[in-house]
């Protein structure tokens, strides 16, 4: 048994290669589907790499929350001071069109006046009175400084006032002329007296009506506070995405309050409420002006000049010597715009009391010359007496001048006072910018440590 078994082993060493090679060759081993295996192992690197982004992207999104918030309370104090410091600067502008307006009726009130002077010294015949030359010399000088000055306050006047001038030296040139011929006793004076007064109405007067609209629309302009209310919109929309960024804050860290973002919050509620405060005093002191203190300045300017032209018609109608009907109607015309306008100023009831005092003895004037009593009339035209029509309107000329000074420095005081307002809250909304800006930024900060 043990020989066969060492044959039959014998036997299996020495099998031939052949053998071997019929032999089934054992399989490699398989390899796993390459279907299933890959794409999980795909899906969960993104899964990671979402994951970091996520983590990562909250930092981000509070480094933007931070800039904006910056940026945002940057803008508001910028731009906030520029509207203050821009409606400071208008009131200054509109301060300096309501006194060229006084000035260029003044302008006006001084040749009307003059005009008076000289139609009134005519009827005495010969020398004028040496008083009332004197004060034709002395409006008259006081209007050529008037012109000087408001060529030099506004150079978009100069044409006008240049044209203006011109035609005040020929009105002088006219008078001087009259004056001549009267002294001499000529007839003709009466004429030059004539066409002189004819020219100051018809070309240098309608020249002050263009700048007296001109000046009045430039004040208006220059007196709106609308322009206020855009930062009052740029503060409101800036404190609703202020409160959006504080409710992303909440829902993202599950806290309530963020200290830092409701301060800067409340100081843009501050803007917002003081804004509006500020915006709409100035918008209630500009229109107080403009129907107050403005308005009684362009009431009262326009009774004086009217009343002035009716002075001079009530001397060109006795110079004309039963032609000067058209000259009477002038003065009637004139008469009653005083009226309407010594109406508008109710707290002046002395005012309309002396303007119908002197239209009482213009009545009387006009009873003796149309009763044929011309000496008379002129006598009470240009006489110096207690009841003459020089001393009655003398003296309510003389107040509303004094009431027309009054209201004109109220309506500049009050526009100079305006301004120091401006300033201080332009001064005010830079400084709540920047702490609205520095507050948030604060506040988003806090939140950035808890990622660091």
């Amino acid at each position: 048994m043990s020989q066969a078994s060492q044959q039959v082993g014998a036997a299996k060493v020495a099998a031939p290669p052949s053998a071997l090679a019929a032999a089934p060759a054992a399989a490699p081993p398989t390899a796993p589907p390459a279907t299933g295996s890959q794409p999980d192992s795909i899906t969960g690197s993104q899964a990671v790499d979402t994951a970091v982004k996520s983590t990562m992207s909250t930092p981000r999104r509070l480094r933007l929350l931070s800039l904006g918030v910056v940026v945002v309370g940057i803008i508001i104090g910028v731009v906030g001071t520029l509207i203050f410091s821009y409606l400071a600067v208008s009131l200054g502008r509109a301060k300096a069109d309501v006194a060229q307006l006084i000035r260029v009726q003044q302008i006006q009130s001084n040749l009307l006046s003059a005009d008076a002077t000289a139609t009134n010294a005519f009827l005495v015949g010969g020398l004028e009175p040496p008083a009332q030359r004197a004060a034709y010399d002395q409006a008259m000088s006081s209007t050529s400084a008037l012109i000087a000055d408001a060529a030099q306050a506004q150079p978009a006047d100069g044409a006008a006032l240049s044209a203006l001038n011109q035609q005040v030296l020929s009105y002088t040139g006219a008078i001087e002329q009259a004056r001549a011929n009267n002294r001499q006793g000529l007839p003709v004076g009466a004429q030059y007296l004539r066409n002189a007064s004819a020219q100051l109405r018809s070309d240098a007067l309608p020249i002050l009506d263009n700048l007296v609209s001109a000046n009045a629309a430039r004040a208006a302009d220059e007196m709106k506070a609308g322009v206020g209310y855009v930062i009052l919109v740029v503060s409101l929309l800036a404190l609703g995405g202020m409160i959006a960024a504080q409710l992303w804050l909440a829902r993202r860290f599950k806290r309530t309050i963020n200290v830092g973002m409701l301060a800067s919050s409340i100081v843009l509620l501050v803007i917002v409420i003081g804004t509006l405060v500020v915006v709409q005093q100035l918008r209630s002191g500009l229109n107080e002006i403009s129907s107050g203190s403005l308005a009684a300045v362009n009431t009262a300017a326009n009774a004086r000049i009217n009343a002035n032209n009716a002075k001079s018609n009530e001397s060109l109608t006795l110079i004309a010597r039963g032609s000067g009907q058209a000259f009477e109607e002038a003065w009637k015309s004139s008469a009653n715009s005083v009226s309407e306008s010594l109406g508008r100023l109710p707290d002046q009831p002395e005012l309309a009391s002396q303007w119908q005092a002197y239209a009482d003895v213009h009545s009387q004037i006009r009873a003796l010359d149309d009763g044929g009593q011309w000496e008379k009339a002129v006598a009470r035209a240009t006489g110096s007496g207690k009841n003459s029509s020089n001393t009655v309107f003398g003296t309510f000329d003389g107040n509303l001048a004094g009431y027309l000074d009054s209201v004109s420095q109220d309506a500049s005081n009050s526009l100079a006072d305006e301004q120091p307002v401006m300033v201080v809250a332009a001064i005010l909304i830079l400084l709540g910018g920047l702490a609205a800006a520095l507050l948030g930024r604060w506040g988003v900060a806090e939140r950035l440590r808890e990622y660091r």
